[in-house]
């Protein structure tokens, strides 16, 4: 685990980081001064032969070596000098402390003739270090071509170098070291922030979900981490909520039924006589048995739709087809009551949208028959549908003049199970469930439904749906 340990994951990269780094300016350094160094030994070489060629002119035989002697003596910057003649043979030399001669080579020889310079470097047989040195041509008076050869041993170059080599070798491992060592203190400083927020989630579990992380001001990597924690957090305590919820609600609402329906079936098997008593226990029971499948099946399609399983299948399809067909479907639940159904299609085109049919004829059917259930004997429904051109949306809406919904209740009532009047909702058979769905499935479609109302007066419900489709159509179920 050690090994496999973020901050010994860091303290290795820092290390090795270092080590490319060291090993690169490393190289660059000794390349550099070994450079330097043979330049400027090329350099001195060079400023021996500025008098040279005028020093030697009109001197021959013995006469010419005694000038170049005078002329070593007063330039000692070199260890070797040589004066060659155009056949390869030396006329003249004089060794300082280099021990033997270079040989003559008469390639270098040839080169010089034809570049009038060469500077070289050359191996000596019983030499430490190899020799540096430079060959030029030079033309006398007569016409006769000689070459001079001055030369240095390297000595100076490679000491240097090779003591660079030795502080590297010596030094690089300390530095790597202290490195390490102080690479490992700062990622554990670096990492301490997130060891206290390990410290910290583990606290949070199903029963404190409400706890956040705290919150840094930083605004960096980490602040923004927390922040996604606690946005996970904020969903994962929602979720809970909701199982919660629909646990809660299940168990509430299917508790109602199943105690009438065991209350029954105990007064059927205690009281009853004749088969007519055991058939109305037997209706009763079924109604009962029904309104449970009704809530199971709403709960499930709720659960699926906010678990985001949106069972959507997007089509094109015609939405002035679909409301004219809800408007005859709610003529014959409003014949009863004696209520008037009105349409009002306020466009003057075939409305086309992307949308689910039958997703649709769920919501605003649930709508009409919502505002017919609570309209009174002798009221109005009306349903209108237009076009709004700035925003590319549909609008629906569905009015009637029934008993309206208090304003202490309108931020509820698309909240599961609840109603503003339970004891009419339960003898008219409803869930509770249908505005969920209703808003389940708008929003699901991108859209939103809007509700007002005024107590005694009636109740507007306005649905807007973007006539291109939700932005990320759901998967066909």
């Amino acid at each position: 685990m050690f090994f496999h340990s973020l901050r010994f994951r860091l303290t290795a990269w820092y290390t090795l980081t270092i080590v490319v780094v060291l090993a690169v300016s490393g190289c660059i350094w000794y390349q550099q001064l070994s450079t330097s160094l043979l330049e400027q030994t090329d350099r001195r070489l060079m400023k021996l032969t500025e008098e040279s060629p005028a020093l030697l002119q009109g001197f021959s035989g013995p006469d010419r070596c005694r000038a170049f002697s005078k002329f070593v003596r007063r330039h000692r910057q070199g260890n070797f000098y040589r004066l060659v003649d155009a056949a390869g043979q030396p006329l003249c030399s004089e060794v300082n402390s280099i021990g033997n001669a270079p040989d003559i080579d008469l390639r270098t020889l040839e080169a010089a003739a034809e570049k009038g310079l060469v500077i070289q470097s050359s191996r000596l047989k019983n030499g430490p270090y190899p020799m540096r040195f430079l060959t030029m041509a030079m033309e006398l008076k007569n016409g006769e071509v000689i070459f001079l050869q001055v030369g240095t041993g390297l000595g100076m170059v490679r000491e240097p170098l090779r003591e660079l080599r030795t502080l590297l070798l010596i030094f690089s491992p300390i530095a790597l070291l202290a490195v390490s060592i102080l690479g490992w203190f700062l990622a554990g400083r670096t990492l301490a922030p997130v060891e206290n927020l390990t410290r910290a989630m583990r606290r949070i579990n199903v029963e404190n979900l409400s706890q956040r992380l705290p919150l840094r001001s930083s605004g960096d990597e980490l602040a923004r981490l927390v922040d996604t924690f606690n946005s996970m957090l904020g969903r994962l305590e929602e979720s809970f909520r909701k199982i919660k919820q629909f646990s809660g609600d299940a168990s509430h609402e299917l508790r109602t039924p199943l105690t009438i329906l065991k209350g029954e079936t105990e007064v059927a098997l205690r009281w009853a006589k004749t088969p007519e008593e055991f058939r109305k226990m037997l209706i009763s029971g079924m109604e009962e048995i029904d309104r449970m499948s009704r809530i199971i099946d709403d709960l499930l399609l709720l659960a699926k739709s906010e678990g985001g399983q949106k069972p959507l299948t997007i089509k094109e399809m015609s939405l002035s087809d679909l409301l004219q067909e809800l408007y005859l479907q709610g003529r014959s639940l409003a014949q009863p009551k004696s209520i008037e159904l009105v349409l009002h299609p306020n466009v003057t085109e075939e409305i086309r949208i992307l949308a689910d049919k039958m997703r649709l004829r769920q919501v605003f059917l649930n709508l009409i028959a919502n505002a017919i259930n609570y309209t009174p004997d002798g009221g109005q429904v009306e349903i209108s549908l237009s076009v709004d051109g700035e925003q590319d949306e549909v609008i629906v809406k569905v009015s009637d003049t029934g008993i309206g919904i208090p304003a202490e209740h309108l931020p509820h009532i698309f909240d599961r199970f609840y109603r503003v009047d339970r004891a009419r909702n339960r003898e008219d058979g409803g869930t509770g469930l249908g505005l969920a769905i209703v808003d389940s499935f708008v929003k699901a479609h991108g859209g939103r439904v809007e509700v007002f109302s005024v107590p005694e007066k009636g109740t507007t419900f306005t649905v807007f749906l973007p006539r291109k489709g939700p932005q990320t159509p759901p998967a066909t179920p």
